[in-house]
């Protein structure tokens, strides 16, 4: 399998501190995988239809929804994990806490393979041209499933996910 190379860009981004105008990296992807493409893909050098893929694809995925609704943590073998959970602002006071200010949210923890294709990537500047063709076509170079950080600027957090199965996430 190939290296990851990400291309990265400098963006400009205020502080959500010092509210000063600086610069952050932001990824820059080549658009979106789509569904279908996926699905093309995954059957290539099988005996398997596509629509048999995508019907197999879309049964998982209620089975996933299914057990996320009961509350369970949900493994997905190679891929990683997704469980549900919480957030909050911090209260000083047990009754200052309101379950209005608490929001659910859903966390992705990758597998191995995954995070490791990730962590291992090469990282290089994007081109001017690269950029242009973001400005041309904004909607195919952002994941709106990806949250950033406003801190830094960067998809996901600083600070690692903690492990539903280590007991250590006081946000579930």
């Amino acid at each position: 399998m190939p290296q990851l190379k990400l291309k990265v860009k400098k963006t400009g981004s205020i502080h959500p501190v010092t509210k000063k105008m600086g610069l952050v990296a932001r990824v820059q992807t080549n658009g979106t995988a789509e569904f279908d493409d996926i699905v093309k893909d995954a059957g290539r050098n099988t005996t398997m239809h596509k629509a048999e893929l995508r019907m197999a694809f879309e049964l998982c995925l209620d089975s996933v929804t299914e057990m996320l609704k009961q509350g369970y943590i949900v493994d997905l073998g190679p891929l990683g994990k997704i469980y549900p959970s919480c957030s909050s602002g911090w209260y000083e006071k047990e009754e200052d806490m309101r379950l209005a200010d608490v929001k659910p949210s859903l966390y992705f923890r990758a597998g191995s393979d995954v995070e490791a294709a990730v962590k291992g990537a090469q990282l290089v500047w994007a081109k001017a041209s690269d950029q242009e063709a973001e400005e041309e076509d904004p909607g195919t170079t952002t994941d709106p499933g990806t949250t950033t950080d406003p801190s830094t600027g960067c998809g996901g957090s600083t600070d690692p996910t903690p492990d539903p199965d280590g007991g250590s996430n006081s946000d579930e």
